[in-house]
């Protein structure tokens, strides 16, 4: 298994993977999980790939996980992200606002479904963070509160912290942080 910078030709597979896990793809035991909230478009997966980019997780025949990573300034044209960057001057983490750190936006991250408790999280999550060091403080996440198994695997499995909440549409949505160094 190889982790490394997302190139052109990797496009097609985090495509297919994240088609294979949008919410609206999964049936509703399928969703207990995992799942991806939304879609990029291939211009966007193209764009974020560049700065601060996207990590693969692949072997000689495929892609198999997918790590994205943005710059806070990066229009997703999401109003779930954008709910979450409004909440930076007011949600804490280790006793700072959010907007004081140097930060990027963490996800998404989807691992093919026949590699899921093989390492792939751990190693999309540590070559993310080799490939920002320097560049930001603090990486932030968003998951879906009726997403445990995201939650658990980001919380639990990685050691991110949970920093603050936010509703959109109805929708309740954890904040997650993490150090980069």
């Amino acid at each position: 298994m190889t982790f490394r910078r997302a190139a052109p030709e990797d496009f097609p597979g985090i495509l297919r993977l994240q088609s294979a896990n949008t919410i609206a793809n999964l049936r509703p035991e399928e969703r207990e999980e995992g799942f991806l909230s939304a879609e990029f478009t291939p211009e966007q997966i193209a764009e974020m790939a560049m700065d601060p980019g996207i990590i693969v997780a692949s072997n000689a025949e495929s892609v198999l996980g997918y790590l994205c990573g943005s710059r806070c300034d990066f229009d997703h044209g999401s109003p779930v992200l954008a709910r979450m960057l409004e909440s930076f001057d007011r949600v804490r983490y280790q006793g700072r606002p959010l907007r004081s750190y140097k930060t990027f936006n963490y996800g998404p991250v989807c691992v093919d479904r026949s590699q899921r408790g093989r390492g792939l999280l751990r190693g999309l999550y540590e070559a993310l963070k080799r490939e920002v060091a320097g560049r930001f403080e603090v990486g932030v996440a968003f998951v879906a509160r009726d997403n445990p198994h995201s939650l658990k695997a980001h919380v639990a499995g990685l050691g991110m912290a949970e920093v603050g909440e936010f509703e959109v549409q109805g929708d309740l949505y954890v904040i997650l942080a993490f150090k980069v160094c």
